[in-house]
């Protein structure tokens, strides 16, 4: 398992210096004039990278060297949610890096707003990567990224609908109750996720 991890990270080495670039970049403009989406953009970032992973793995026809040897489909599976969860934590701790370190480059105070950001963007990352991985299995990395983007335009209409149809969203819950619900959502899609995914892996043939 551990192997596992290891690989998808090293392949990555390249990704990671790419992706450090740009989101110095994206840290020199956005910061300094208020907008606090650039700590969102980073953890997403971070979290597609597991894309990457499987479309080397495609490239490199890994999967059918790597069932020759001692490691089981339900690793192999396994393995890539651990690369997610890992992704996600790393894009998150950025995150917090550059908001500290940018907050006292700029002489503010860094504000719980930044905190609940990353919070949330970084539970919606993992729900987004659920979707993403039995997708990616079952129809490959390129159709699974079309697939996604209409996953995000989904939640994205009807959040506009509401707006158009002026039906009031509640505000006056308390926000903890909210988070609460989105860490639930989030771990029981990552379960449900984990099982498809395991359950299309185990049909595949390579």
């Amino acid at each position: 398992m551990k192997g596992l991890i290891l690989k998808d990270l090293l392949n990555l080495k390249g990704t990671f210096k790419t992706l450090g670039v740009m989101l110095l970049l994206f840290a020199v403009v956005f910061i300094p004039a208020g907008n606090n989406f650039v700590f969102g953009i980073i953890i997403f970032m971070f979290a597609m990278m597991v894309i990457t992973t499987i479309s080397y793995d495609d490239l490199a026809r890994w999967d059918s060297y790597a069932l020759t040897m001692p490691v089981t489909r339900k690793e192999i599976v396994l393995s890539k949610y651990l690369v997610l969860g890992i992704l996600n934590i790393t894009g998150a701790i950025l995150s917090l890096c550059v908001g500290f370190i940018g907050t006292m480059v700029m002489g503010r105070s860094f504000s719980m707003e930044i905190l609940a950001i990353i919070g949330v963007v970084f539970l919606i990352a993992i729900v987004f990567g659920s979707v993403m991985l039995p997708l990616i299995y079952k129809f490959g990395a390129e159709k699974a990224r079309l697939m996604l983007i209409l996953c995000a335009l989904i939640p994205t209409g009807f959040l506009l609908l509401l707006e158009q149809l002026q039906i009031p969203i509640p505000t006056d819950a308390n926000p903890w109750l909210y988070l609460l619900i989105l860490v639930a959502f989030t771990l029981a899609g990552l379960i449900l996720s984990y099982g498809l995914s395991l359950k299309i892996y185990e049909k595949k043939e390579f």
